[in-house]
């Protein structure tokens, strides 16, 4: 319906309507090198809208300590304030368990959610209503993050998330233009420090989400597209770090217009 929509709006404003659509996978490594896991990424971005998609499988000795398999989804509008999420899903296998978490941000900013099976605490505190509204979802923060810094290639802004439970900030600051080969990109990227500030809906055996170092988030840099995907994102670690790093990149750039004479193609 969405789609319909947009398609009609483009029709009756003789507007042009550009869409840029990414695959990407990434290779996950801990202590450094060791294989712990791949990334694949699905967006679709046009001018006032996105779709993404995700999923995250481990592998190697990772699969010996928790075997973990993550679907998610998000979908919402873009405009000049930036992004608007209104869907979001997530599917977590893991230890032979399973988590969906379905929620949904309503014109009136009221977040209705179904989380099966439902948490046993909230944490302490628990996120507050107030925290959940001025929050996006994990996915459509990373394409926040993306727009913002393919908008103004800089490393700026305060990301608040919360994905069912937890609510907590990505922060990007400082900024480095650099020169990029690997995974089927080439080109500039744009280097920012990443910190995580835990904020609310943790407990004391959540320690290890509540103290993430500050990494890094690279994010490719093109002259055709305000969109900017992440290339590398790393969080130093004691015993050598965790990575993710692009391992292929796609990309297909649609540009089309309609005119009131010309009726769009199903």
């Amino acid at each position: 319906m969405r789609a319909l929509i947009v398609l009609a709006a483009l029709w009756c404003f003789a507007t042009p309507a550009l869409a840029d659509r990414f695959a990407l996978t990434y290779d996950g490594f801990g202590l450094g090198f060791v294989p712990v896991g791949g990334v694949t990424v699905d967006a679709d971005v046009s001018d006032d809208s996105y779709d993404i998609s995700a999923s995250l499988e481990s592998r190697g000795i990772f699969n010996l300590f928790e075997r973990t398999n993550i679907q998610a989804s998000s979908s919402g509008l873009i405009n000049a304030a930036g992004v608007h999420w209104h869907h979001y899903n997530l599917d977590h296998h893991y230890s032979r368990k399973r988590r969906i978490i379905d929620m949904t941000a309503g014109e009136n900013g009221v977040i209705t959610s179904v989380i099966e099976p439902d948490y046993r605490t909230w944490g302490d505190p628990a996120a507050t209503e107030e925290q959940r509204r001025a929050s996006r979802d994990p996915l459509s923060n990373v394409v926040a993050m993306a727009i913002d810094v393919g908008r103004s290639r800089r490393c700026e802004g305060t990301y608040p998330t919360f994905d069912g439970r937890f609510h907590y900030l990505l922060q990007l600051s400082d900024g480095d233009i650099d020169d990029y080969d690997g995974g089927g990109y080439e080109g500039e990227v744009l280097k920012c420090k990443l910190a995580y500030v835990a904020v609310s809906g943790f407990n004391p055996r959540d320690a290890g989400r509540r103290r993430i170092p500050e990494g890094q988030i690279w994010f490719a840099l093109m002259p055709d597209t305000t969109f900017a995907p992440p290339v590398r994102i790393s969080t130093p670690l004691s015993a050598g770090g965790a990575t993710i790093r692009l391992a292929s990149f796609r990309r297909a750039h649609v540009d089309v217009q309609y005119t009131s004479d010309t009726s769009p193609t199903p």
